[in-house]
């Protein structure tokens, strides 16, 4: 399968759950469109068409990129009218304020171009990530959850590109390690004061998970003093046996902890500032190694016992950001003053210094907004989710 029909195929999921491309143009101040693809993919012309004709809040114009200008008609019962599909030649694309390409191929334009995969990604992130996170926000108004920023490449810094070249990186070790466990070989974490057995165990953690009865990605029990897991989670250390309320982190290597010991993650640090300061919360690490399986994130936030007043922070790949949902920002946590090569083992990946920084900051971000003494905090609603009307395509059937 060709790249572009597997993005064509996220997008059509995407309208499955709601999202549609009138909408996006919406959201994004698009009011001039123009939809760009081949002739091979008239059929999701077709679809994306009648989503246009349906809701009637924007006009769109449609063209080919390697055919002659033509009309379809996929309609059995014409509930919509004929698409005319023109040769991009034939578009004074000054009138568009955006083209839309359905396709990977180059656009011969100097407007705003939107390319697929850029378009595939902004749809999955909010079909499948941000509308069910609003849902989730309405359906627990007193919990307080926010999606996290974090530094999360050596290359934002200046001389970071140069730098990551000289580093020895973990993966490379890892293999190393296990071929030769007793060398005398340097690895990022040396100087922490670990043992190459100690340092393989933590490099190795991530390729270590499971599938749980409803196939959803966890980690593997380990009772291993620097790893500990549990029931498909990583412990947090210093976990008060009284508390008021939770704090729950959710995302994948940086929340879970990778190449750190248990207790010198950013969770239980952050527990440790907790219990000094008397503060009634306990810590739960909820880090998976997700990836891009947002519907394992969702499976395991739904099934929370919440309390008003808990505290949810999510990280996702992407670093999602939307003005629907409050975000803490902490991109710069690793600038000067500070030294950004004192925290990275890779181009990407921290070590036990980093997770104890950003533990200081979301520290500090609670204690600043007063969280910890205001139990009855009113979270507002988010604005209500404006979502087109449905459509049932059975254009493919009717092509048949």
């Amino acid at each position: 399968m060709e790249k572009d029909e597997r993005y064509l195929i996220q997008l059509r999921d995407c309208f499955t759950a709601g999202y549609t491309l009138p909408q996006y143009c919406i959201d994004n101040g698009i009011k001039k469109p123009l939809f760009v693809s081949e002739k091979k993919f008239e059929l999701f012309l077709w679809e994306i068409y009648v989503q246009f004709r349906y809701d009637k809040r924007i006009l769109s114009t449609f063209a080919f990129l390697d055919s002659e200008s033509e009309c379809i008609n996929f309609s059995v019962c014409s509930v919509v009218g004929a698409l005319r599909i023109f040769n991009i030649s034939q578009c004074d694309l000054n009138k568009f304020d955006t083209i839309i390409a359905l396709t990977q191929k180059k656009i011969p334009s100097t407007n705003n171009v939107i390319y697929l995969d850029t378009l595939a990604n902004f749809f999955i992130h909010k079909a499948y990530l941000e509308i069910p996170l609003l849902h989730f926000m309405q359906r627990h108004p007193q919990v307080k959850l926010f999606t996290t920023i974090l530094p999360t490449s050596i290359y934002r810094y200046k001389g970071g590109a140069e730098y990551v070249k000289n580093l020895p990186f973990i993966t490379y070790f890892q293999g190393q390690l296990q071929k030769n466990i007793n060398a005398d070989i340097v690895t990022p974490l040396d100087k922490f004061g670990y043992t190459h057995e100690e340092i393989l165990e933590m490099i190795s953690l991530h390729s270590k998970t499971t599938t749980n009865p409803d196939g959803i990605t966890i980690l593997c029990d380990n009772s291993h003093p620097l790893i500990k897991i549990q029931n498909g989670n990583r412990m947090t250390a210093y976990q008060p046996e009284h508390y008021r309320n939770k704090i729950y982190f959710f995302g994948s290597c940086y929340y879970v902890g990778a190449f750190a010991p248990f207790d010198k993650t950013i969770e239980s640090y952050l527990q440790r500032m907790l219990n000094e300061n008397n503060f009634p919360y306990c810590v739960e690490n909820k880090g998976q190694y997700y990836l891009c399986r947002i519907q394992d994130l969702f499976y395991n936030l739904n099934k929370l016992n919440l309390s008003p007043g808990d505290i949810i922070f999510i990280w996702h790949e992407g670093n999602l950001t939307t003005n629907s949902i409050p975000s803490i920002n902490l991109i710069d946590a690793f600038d000067p003053p500070n030294d950004y090569r004192e925290f990275f083992i890779d181009s990407m990946h921290y070590n036990e210094l980093s997770y104890k920084l950003l533990a200081e900051k979301f520290f500090k971000f609670l204690t600043e907004n007063n969280f910890f003494h205001n139990k009855n905090f009113d979270y507002p609603l988010p604005p209500p989710i404006i979502i087109a009307t449905a459509f049932l395509l059975n254009s493919s059937k009717a092509a048949a």
